[in-house]
């Protein structure tokens, strides 16, 4: 028999697991993205905070294949937004991310707001249910920031990137001189003329980010009316308490933080993988020569490659020796070769983590990137858009992967690069250097996030994090107004004491010429 004082003792540790930090809270995590792979770090984080007793509502078009106790799923379905672009990508079409800029603004803007006015959010609305704190994934969707209001909550942003335009939320310096923007890549140190191209296209960005604010704040006003007590525009957007990101600096630069910007790359990675399914676990383990993972992504279609790209990446792997896992979005792939495996949707992280896969072809995201480096897997890179290019540009210049530029993808290219990665050592030596710096850190990327989430909760909303410099204007911020008072006061200082000087020199002549004249008189 157990002793009462023995069950009392295992509830407390219990409780302690559970609600170490903030008791247990009511959490809206809402996260309209069409990109499954954006979503994939709150969702782990939401899935944390629901196992140590918190309540958790997440509103989203992915929800989760298996229910979690304490986790509600709010499905809106958007996740098809972008499948045109996409699909061009595939065949080949521009990929000028300037071009495409305003079709993405616009595609953002119109699923915010659907998600935001879907009867599945409403609901929550008209039910008034009360929120401890809302986390909102963010992609050029600052309007939606009026939720924290509309819910009576502190709110949290998550990025699946860096800063970037987070950085005038929370007033986090820029640093033009030092940090490279996203699109000039990681550079450390830049150069002159580096410091030239960041300097432009900084400004360039911040002349958009005013335009995207001039966008937004149509929809803001449109959903959260001034005459309905909402704040302006303006004052939710610096009324976030947190910023998480999806970044760690080993894998990027080291760069300036405010309190409440706070890195958490890797949250969507487990120390300890998920069990394979079987199938693929049989696959992976009876592949004696080791094996191959190709994907592009969760947003863009493996089906929807231009033929004659199709057929030179099955013209390379089929030759190899290696088996291959193909992340394939149909139930069929023609032609498929008998040492590929496919699969609609894979889980990537136990993938990388088996002990048998030697390479990542991949189309270079940011999430594929970091779970390759974190179990030391080198990649073979077909950067396809936005910041794949400089992401797999970066990994070139640390020395674990090859790029190989989609519109200049063959078979015989393609089979270089695949070859050059396999049997040149250095490549895998090179990443287990940085597995191990982005690995060694104080505590995991999930004990940070959930730390933070909590340490809001308790704080009801944490205040005290606010950086003042994220209310100055772009004159204060800049000391423009201070530098054009100063220069006020030194040219009044400059024109008073040249006239005093100019008094003093008139008095002094005038009164040597006057000590002359009685000199003469006297004689």
């Amino acid at each position: 028999m157990v002793s009462t004082s023995a069950r009392l003792l295992c509830f407390f540790i219990a409780a302690a697991i559970h609600f170490d930090g903030a008791q247990s809270a009511k959490i809206l995590c809402f996260f309209p993205t069409a990109s499954r792979s954006h979503v994939l770090g709150t969702q782990a984080l939401m899935k944390n905070l629901a196992s140590r007793g918190h309540e958790v509502t997440m509103v989203s078009a992915f929800p989760l294949s298996k229910p979690v106790k304490n986790y509600h799923d709010i499905y809106v379905p958007i996740e098809d937004a972008f499948g045109e672009v996409m699909a061009s990508f595939m065949q080949g079409g521009s990929r000028n991310m300037i071009k495409f800029m305003p079709t993405i603004l616009r595609a953002s803007l119109d699923y915010n707001n659907f998600t935001l006015n879907s009867p599945q959010f409403r609901r929550l609305v008209e039910e008034k249910q009360h929120f401890d704190v809302a986390v909102v994934g963010w992609f050029m969707n600052d309007f939606v920031l009026g939720i924290g209001s509309l819910f009576n909550c502190p709110t949290i942003l998550y990025f699946s990137a860096g800063p970037g335009g987070l950085n005038n939320l929370v007033g986090n310096p820029t640093e033009v001189a030092s940090v490279p923007h996203l699109f000039l890549g990681n550079k450390n140190p830049m150069k002159f003329l580096d410091r030239v191209k960041n300097t432009l296209i900084t400004t360039v960005d911040s002349v958009l980010v005013e335009y995207f604010k001039y966008r937004m704040k149509v929809y803001y006003d449109h959903n959260f009316p001034a005459e309905k007590q909402f704040p302006s525009y303006n004052e939710a957007r610096l009324n976030v308490s947190l910023v998480m990101l999806n970044s760690y600096f080993t894998q990027t630069i080291p760069r300036p933080y405010v309190p409440n910007m706070v890195e958490v790359g890797g949250l969507q990675i487990k120390a300890k993988p998920d069990p394979l399914p079987s199938d693929l676990q049989e696959w992976l383990d009876g592949a004696e020569h080791g094996a191959i993972f190709l994907s592009f992504g969760s947003n863009l279609k493996s089906s929807n490659l231009r033929q004659d790209k199709f057929d030179a990446i099955i013209g390379s792997i089929s030759k190899l020796k290696q088996r291959i896992i193909w992340k394939w979005d149909t139930d069929v792939m023609p032609g498929k070769p008998a040492n590929v495996f496919i699969g609609k949707w894979l889980p990537q992280d136990a993938i990388l983590a088996h002990p048998n896969l030697k390479l990542f072809v991949t189309h270079g995201g940011l999430g594929s990137i970091t779970e390759s480096m974190y179990h030391g897997v080198p990649v073979v890179g077909i950067p396809m858009f936005a910041d794949q290019d400089t992401n797999v540009a970066q990994v070139v210049r640390d020395g674990w992967g090859v790029a190989v530029p989609f519109d200049e993808l063959t078979e015989p290219l393609l089979t270089s690069a695949i070859r050059e990665v396999l049997e040149n050592a250095q490549y895998a030596e090179r990443i287990e250097r940085f597995a191990t710096l982005y690995k060694d850190r104080p505590q995991t990327a999930m004990d940070l996030a959930t730390f933070w989430v909590e340490y809001v909760v308790r704080h009801k909303g944490a205040p005290h994090l606010h950086y003042q410099g994220a209310d100055l204007n772009f004159l204060q911020r800049n000391l423009i107004d201070v530098f054009a008072f100063l220069g006020v006061m030194v040219c009044l200082v400059f024109k008073t004491s040249a006239f005093l000087l100019r008094h003093l020199k008139r008095k002094i002549c005038d009164g040597r010429r006057g000590n002359a004249a009685d000199k003469q008189k006297t004689s």
